[in-house]
């Protein structure tokens, strides 16, 4: 006997058909699907809240990279850098701190990094 091809979506589709369709308690309907409850309601409120497209797996990444540099401290690190390349990381981060106290907390491994690969 081979295997039942089983797709997420399609599942998620089917539980919240059997929900809005009232026939049994959400207890029920998500020991029968295998699932938690916690997990049922979610999948319902996201379903409520975005239609079919709530049902889709939601991204893990972050929403933001705290270390991250905007395009303008790029520019200012290699403009020094470029104005000074006998400058090393421990360096570029005072004067860089000179000129933008408020951003002082570049690390020196990080401005290395850049500087290595931006040239």
């Amino acid at each position: 006997m081979p295997w039942r091809e089983i797709c997420p979506i399609d599942e998620k589709t089917r539980f919240i058909a059997a929900v809005l369709a009232a026939e049994e308690s959400m207890t029920e309907l998500c020991a029968e699907f295998g699932i938690s409850r916690k997990t049922g309601y979610k999948w319902l409120q996201r379903y409520r809240a975005r239609g079919p497209a709530g049902l889709y797996e939601l991204s893990r990444a972050p929403q933001r990279v705290p270390w991250a540099i905007t395009n303008a401290q790029a520019e200012a690190i290699v403009g020094v850098r470029r104005a000074h390349p006998s400058w090393g990381p421990k360096k570029l981060r005072v004067k860089l701190s000179e000129r933008a106290p408020r951003r002082s907390g570049r690390r020196r491994a990080r401005l290395a990094n850049y500087c290595a690969g931006a040239g």
